[in-house]
């Protein structure tokens, strides 16, 4: 099997790329992404959040993973975050801890920032909803905010080596706006998505440029243990990216991707023998006390459901994977290693009996796949906008895809207020429900006005002061 096609050249995007308009691209994302913040970040720790600031807190302040002390002073708020496993005495947490290492300067920043009047702020409020002052918040989140900025414009410069620079902004601020990347930089900061898109923006970018190159491969291969530290699922990237230097006989650059994995990768096993006892488990089976992990049985869910389904939460990642397809004629090897990556993380959601990710926005356990769909998005654009036959079927092709793209930005953007809307004011349902009941609800029962009044109350800057419980 001939996974690079040696004689292919990429699309020919010279005649794109000024200069100025290179340097400038990096500025427009910056200031849509500014913007995004302060209209929704929320400097609240709650749910899933809580797990990982207790890692975090555990990092900073006791220099250990042994979790007692924070189940201790966090005892109040914990629901499922952390349990003690009695059969070792330890306690545990199925979520990962890597991403606390990723932002230890946040709370160092926080710490200081405490020791000042200014950053106290409803102490009482944020102590009972979240057990800590509000700098340990408010810090962690823009370091979220930065970690996604970080992954844009990485993802930026990847796509830029493919495409030409405008079609590769429009995809980096269409599939920002358009997947729940956008959620989990703002409302959902404390959970670990953003940094593990960071992570696989890193990857991706060595992978596009760089794999010519035999030390990158030990760099690809570090990034990738990190990246099981922070999200376990992402470690499958590691297969297809495997394959690619397997296939290509490229001996030297697969020991290098493995000897950078393992450099990192060793450390799991190790803390899951000291908090279950057994260094080959899945948490979330022990917690629960049942099977967590099946065969593939919820490929359709993890696809199609109107509660949680990507392609119909997200459908601009459609036009995506149609982009990877036609990147296989310039790309081959790094179109199938991409397109690999994205089947095993549908293999792997569709295998878990949790598929939709409790109460999630989207298929937010696919937000790290963001770089992948970010290159094939921006091949499709480039591809349309080099499509050249004369008459109408240019235009069409040119137009059309750019207003899907469009289209798609603005249905992202609708079921996001759709959503923020249902869960704050329907109160028999706060986990949310199928994306046609809440737009319907957005549309019909409730409007806009109440949807700029939820806002005001939860999210932006306007309200990190008190932002709801």
């Amino acid at each position: 099997m001939n996974l690079v096609n040696e004689n292919a050249r990429p699309f020919d995007t010279s005649h794109r790329r000024r200069p100025a308009l290179s340097a400038s691209i990096p500025w427009v994302i910056v200031v849509v992404l500014l913007a995004s913040f302060l209209a929704l970040d929320r400097p609240l720790i709650r749910s899933d959040g809580l797990a990982y600031f207790m890692w975090l807190q555990s990092v900073a302040r006791d220099h250990d993973l042994d979790l007692a002390n924070q189940a201790e002073h966090f005892a109040a708020l914990i629901s499922y975050q952390v349990f003690l496993n009695e059969q070792t005495g330890e306690y545990a947490s199925v979520f990962p801890y890597g991403s606390a290492f990723l932002y230890l300067p946040t709370y160092w920043l926080a710490s200081a920032a405490n020791r000042l009047p200014q950053f106290h702020v409803n102490d009482a409020y944020f102590t009972q909803h979240q057990g800590v002052a509000f700098p340990y918040s408010l810090f962690p989140m823009l370091g979220t905010n930065l970690l996604a900025l970080l992954a844009v414009v990485v993802v930026f410069f990847a796509a830029r080596k493919i495409s030409s620079p405008r079609a590769s902004l429009l995809s980096c601020l269409a599939l920002f706006l358009a997947t729940p990347l956008l959620y989990y930089s703002t409302i959902e900061p404390y959970m670990s998505h953003v940094a593990g898109t960071l992570l696989t923006a890193l990857l991706i970018y060595i992978l596009v440029g760089h794999r010519e190159h035999s030390p990158a491969w030990f760099f690809m291969g570090f990034i990738l243990g990190l990246a099981l530290l922070v999200r376990w699922q992402l470690a499958l990237y590691a297969l297809p990216i495997g394959l690619l230097a397997l296939v290509k006989r490229q001996w030297r650059e697969l020991l290098l991707l493995t000897a950078g994995f393992l450099l990192l990768a060793w450390h799991l096993p190790f803390s899951w023998l000291r908090m279950y006892g057994n260094p080959w488990v899945v948490p979330a089976a022990i917690q629960g006390q049942q099977a967590f992990l099946s065969g593939p049985i919820y490929v359709k869910e993890v696809l199609l459901s109107p509660e949680r389904g990507l392609f119909l939460w997200s459908p601009l990642v459609l036009l995506a994977l149609i982009g990877l397809l036609l990147l296989l004629r310039s790309e081959r090897g790094l179109a199938i290693t991409l397109a690999l990556m994205f089947l095993l993380q549908v293999v792997m959601n569709a295998s878990l009996y949790d598929w939709g990710g409790g109460w999630a926005f989207g298929m937010r356990r696919m937000t790290e796949l963001y770089p992948v769909w970010v290159i094939g998005l921006a091949t499709l654009v480039e591809a349309s906008h080099s499509f050249d036959r004369g008459g109408l079927w240019t235009k069409a092709i040119r137009w059309g895809t750019f207003s899907l793209v469009l289209v798609g930005i603005a249905f992202g953007l609708l079921l996001l207020l759709s959503h923020l809307n249902y869960v704050n004011t329907n109160l028999d349902h706060p986990e949310g429900s199928a994306l046609w009941e809440e737009i319907k609800y957005h549309l019909t029962e409730s409007n806009l006005r109440i949807t700029a009044q939820v806002i005001k109350e939860h999210y932006g800057i306007w309200a990190w002061a008190r932002p709801g419980p």
